[in-house]
């Protein structure tokens, strides 16, 4: 074989194998990756949930933790493909929804709240594989989470964590109907 048809050969492979290749959607098909969001997903709410803004001020990493929260907190809270969203305390946010006359298109960006609030107001959530990794499916779907959704979420507090950046390795999730 001449050098012309090894390079049109290997070009072809690559760009086979490229489109053989899923790309990481919220709406994943892959089975086992799915169920790693859809199994932790829990009937009844935990009774000792508390707000984030509180929770922020005493969760130490390694803490068990119940916390309730919206999802919201940016333009974007759910991050697609991964299983990681930001969880805003409605105590202390209120999304642009629940402002009369207010027209914002994307209300869980909560741009009406000072950066402050914001800052001090919200939290990640993940869930990771058994390496520690968040898995490869969004949250967006599952169980009918979607931007503004009420969730009562168990977890871990991830090692890392500070009073500045709370993150949470969900061990249950409640979806508020």
């Amino acid at each position: 074989m001449n050098n012309k048809n090894c390079i049109i050969a290997i070009v072809a492979i690559a760009l086979s194998s490229c489109s053989d290749k899923k790309e990481t959607t919220d709406n994943t098909d892959i089975p086992q990756v799915k169920n790693a969001i859809s199994d932790l997903i829990i009937e009844n709410p935990p009774a000792d949930a508390k707000g984030i803004f509180e929770t922020r001020k005493v969760a130490s990493p390694g803490d068990i933790i119940t916390i309730k929260g919206k999802v919201m907190g940016s333009e974007n809270p759910l991050v697609k493909g991964r299983a990681i969203m930001l969880l805003g305390d409605p105590n202390i946010l209120t999304s642009c929804d629940l402002k009369p006359g207010d027209a914002c298109t994307k209300p869980w960006d909560v741009c009406c709240d000072s950066p402050e609030d914001i800052k001090a107001s919200v939290l990640t959530v993940q869930v990771v594989d058994k390496d520690g990794s968040p898995v490869k499916t969004g949250f967006k779907g599952v169980s009918g989470i979607k931007e503004l959704s009420q969730l009562v979420v168990t977890g871990v507090v991830a090692e890392g964590s500070n009073k500045d950046n709370l993150l949470l390795n969900a061990t249950a999730i409640y979806v508020n109907p």
